[in-house]
């Protein structure tokens, strides 16, 4: 039977993720640039999932997800 894998962030990653996401979009419009998109890295592992978020050359801790594998 074929899974998926199921990733949630939190809503306080969410919310981190958004605000951070805006804030540099907005830069860059203003600079008058072509808006270049973020990246985002979950790290699994067996007592939590962690969320960071890539600012520039640092990643930047934004919070937890869920994972789940769930049939497709």
């Amino acid at each position: 039977m074929a899974q998926r894998l199921h990733i949630v962030l939190s809503e306080q990653a969410t919310q981190r993720y958004l605000e951070l996401a805006s804030a540099k979009t907005e830069g860059e419009i203003n600079e008058d640039c072509e808006p270049s998109g973020a990246s985002i890295q979950i790290d699994i592992w067996h007592l939590e999932n962690g969320v960071s978020m890539q600012r520039g050359n640092d990643w930047i801790d934004i919070g937890e997800a869920s994972v789940d594998l769930i049939d497709a």
